[in-house]
């Protein structure tokens, strides 16, 4: 049973949000104006190996009509929430074709805005910026220093975890000397590419129950950032570190999907090989496999995940928002019990991620709980 007084609290409380399900009361919605293509970086060493062409990419402003595109799914989609009472937040613009240049590394711009869920990871009350791991994505925490700002002075925490130097002490480089080592594809399992020299992760890297929060090492996350999240927020909150067979991971967020409390999607391209989903079988969660994305060619700029359908948002624990060419994902989600509302969002796939991604939910009508009894 919720105890009244502790649900009024929360109710009060401008920032408050435990986990991917609870009733959605505020959020915000990234977006794509002011984008950039990213140029080459060591964090981007796995997709182009010693010699590729690509390395010479050192990125350029995104053309206005795919920018205009994107930004129109953005706003339909904020425009659907705000339909629904959601109140939508947006970041301020920022000009991501700007040089940057510090003691230890300069590129020639960034990237973009249009996911909040990789820089901010709220918890309870408090929103923490992200040590994002790419150089590109140094800055991407200006677009939101205003709403961050707001939020603070209305009585939600704000901490910034620590800011990585991003020198090349924090990339693990294949050598580029022509051997069949150096040229062999990446595997994330064979060796990460990041040390851990800093700590570093993105927001997305994690996937919230309660007290329990999931963590997927992947190619923007190390063992130190985990640890620094796991000592921040101490004793009342379990940090589960939890592996996927999978080459190139980046965010759990097309991997482990909690629907509800009881219920969440797995990747079934995407193995897990520590054992961890026992825990959720000990505790009488459904663990249900996914089905792969109807979208698995090219978007206006770049491949589309064949898991892009995993990036769902749940409003509550009944009704979620979909790409609305999914319709497998559709068909399963209404067999769960859900009320599903397609969403174009195939423009916005080029800036980052799906609908999920592009999302952080800052106000949910929830508590802090446990919901892996067998733990406590």
């Amino acid at each position: 049973m919720i105890d009244c007084c502790t649900s009024v609290e929360a109710a009060l409380k401008v920032v408050n949000s435990w986990n991917e399900w609870d009733p959605l009361q505020e959020v915000i919605v990234g977006t794509a104006r002011g984008a950039a293509d990213i140029g080459y970086e060591p964090a981007l060493s796995p997709y182009f190996p010693p010699g590729d062409p690509g390395r010479a990419f050192r990125g350029q402003p995104v053309h206005p009509a795919v920018i205009d595109d994107a930004e129109r799914q953005l706003d339909n989609f904020a425009e659907l929430l705000m339909r629904r009472g959601i109140t939508v937040r947006r970041p301020d613009p920022v000009d991501q074709s700007v040089p940057v240049k510090t003691p230890d590394w300069e590129i020639a711009c960034g990237h973009a805005t249009a996911c909040p869920r990789d820089t901010l990871l709220v918890i309870g009350d408090e929103i923490i910026e992200a040590p994002m791991a790419q150089r590109a994505r140094y800055f991407e925490f200006r677009a939101y220093r205003s709403l961050c700002k707001n939020y603070f002075a209305a009585g939600a925490r704000w901490t910034a975890a620590p800011k990585p130097l991003m020198s090349n002490e924090l990339y693990r480089e294949p050598a580029d000397d022509g051997s069949a080592e150096s040229n062999a594809p990446f595997d994330f399992n064979s060796a990460p590419l990041l040390t851990e020299f800093e700590p570093a992760f993105d927001a997305a890297c994690f996937a919230r129950f309660g007290r329990d929060i999931f963590w997927q090492p992947d190619l923007v996350s190390n063992e130190f950032g985990a640890e620094w999240l796991r000592r921040h927020l101490g004793p009342g909150f379990r940090i589960h570190r939890i592996a996927f067979r999978e080459p190139t991971p980046t965010h759990i967020d097309t991997t482990l999907v909690p629907i509800r409390p009881g219920v969440v999607l797995v990747n079934p391209e995407r193995p897990c090989m520590d054992g961890s989903l026992e825990l959720f079988t000990a505790n009488d969660w459904q663990v249900i496999t996914a089905p792969p994305s109807v979208r698995t060619g090219p978007a206006p700029s770049r491949d589309v995940s064949n898991w892009i359908a995993m990036n769902i948002f749940m409003l509550d624990e009944r009704t979620a928002v979909v790409e609305q060419a999914e319709k497998p994902m559709m068909d399963l989600l209404r067999s769960l019990g859900c009320e599903v509302i397609p969403c174009a969002f195939d423009r916005v796939y080029p800036f980052g991620g799906g609908l999920h991604c592009c999302t952080a939910d800052v106000r949910r009508d929830g508590e802090l709980k446990s919901y892996f009894p067998s733990l406590e």
